[in-house]
């Protein structure tokens, strides 16, 4: 494969964007026999970076923006569970208003999960703050979540980061499990986030031509990313699995969900809960990955066979104009 442009490869490296008791971080393996199970293909949605990923803006954009993911939500019938980072919320007076945007997820029946309080790497964290981060941001997702008769259970490590040692993960598992937390794995990730800078950008100065041209982009690298996964599946399991979709809570994501939504019923997926994807066996594969980088557990569950099973080299990368968009915009 070509050599990474390098933003691209510097973004890589910070970002890349489990069940019951203990966190499905390190269980026994999974051979590649692994019986199917046989209503897949199927795939779960979670959001990340609530109340908004990006760029911060203006609260009528923020509830805007809401409202239309969640209108997509509805009207394709995709079950979803949306990652808080409770910084997001603030402190003062517009705490309320930001916490009445973030109860339009569970006014619409979607269950929420911790992603930290301030969205730290642990790769640059002491463990101890970063334990304590997590904690801090429990309290107002608790209470959203009592609202529809739930507890908090699901947990995402930001930027995918896990510990880049085997001691740090166990007493970060040791920590979730204690807490009563899953960590949500991630099979097929995107870099939704790049175009969604791009794109905000666009639509603040109005520039409808460069918000067509990215939104497209977008849509096709989607279907590219699946068909990548889809692939790398294949290559570790001989089957499909019930994969777990990332994505953030975005304004290219507020206009364009309702066509990867048809990307994937085109493809005869499903959409589950993210818990009917956990029962797939293939989370029970071991994971023993301790890189720095932020990647999909298809690539940790390579990585730990040692078997170099995937080519991830030929993995598709945002087109040549959105990076070079991107990076002029930071």
């Amino acid at each position: 494969m070509p050599k990474r442009p390098r933003v691209v490869v510097l973004l890589t490296l910070v970002i890349a964007c489990t069940p019951s008791k203990a966190p499905v971080t390190a269980p026994t393996s999974a051979a590649k026999t692994t019986p199917a199970a046989k209503d897949t293909p199927a795939v779960a949605v979670t959001f990340d970076d609530l109340i908004i990923g990006g760029r911060d803006l203006e609260l009528v954009r923020t509830e805007a923006m809401t409202r239309a993911l969640l209108g997509h939500f509805q009207a394709g019938a995709v079950p979803v569970v949306g990652f808080v980072n409770g910084s997001k919320l603030e402190d003062g007076p517009a705490k309320t208003e930001r916490l009445k945007i973030l109860k339009l997820w569970t006014d619409a029946g979607i269950e929420l999960g911790n992603h930290t309080f301030s969205h730290p790497s642990l790769h640059a964290t002491p463990v101890n703050e970063y334990e304590a981060d997590i904690v801090r941001g429990e309290p107002d997702i608790r209470a959203l979540n009592a609202t529809l008769g739930l507890g908090l259970r699901w947990f995402r490590h930001p930027y995918l980061h896990t510990g880049t040692s085997l001691e740090i993960r166990a007493e970060i598992d040791r920590f979730l499990a204690e807490r009563g937390y899953t960590v949500a794995p991630v099979t097929v990730d995107n870099a939704d986030w790049l175009y969604n800078f791009v794109y905000t950008d666009a639509k603040t100065r109005g520039d409808e031509e460069t918000m067509a041209r990215v939104g497209a982009a977008y849509v096709a690298s989607m279907e590219a990313a699946l068909e990548f996964h889809e692939r790398a599946t294949e290559a570790l399991f001989g089957r499909p699995i019930r994969h777990v979709l990332l994505l953030h809570a975005n304004e290219i994501n507020a206009a364009h969900f309702d066509e990867v939504v048809a990307i994937y019923r085109r493809r005869d997926y499903r959409f589950i809960t993210l818990e009917e994807a956990l029962k797939d066996p293939a989370y029970q594969e071991a994971d023993r990955f301790v890189g720095k980088g932020g990647v999909s557990w298809l690539y940790r569950w390579d990585w730990t066979r040692g078997r170099n099973q995937v080519d991830w080299k030929t993995q598709p990368e945002p087109p040549a104009f959105v990076q070079e968009l991107f990076a002029a915009s930071q």
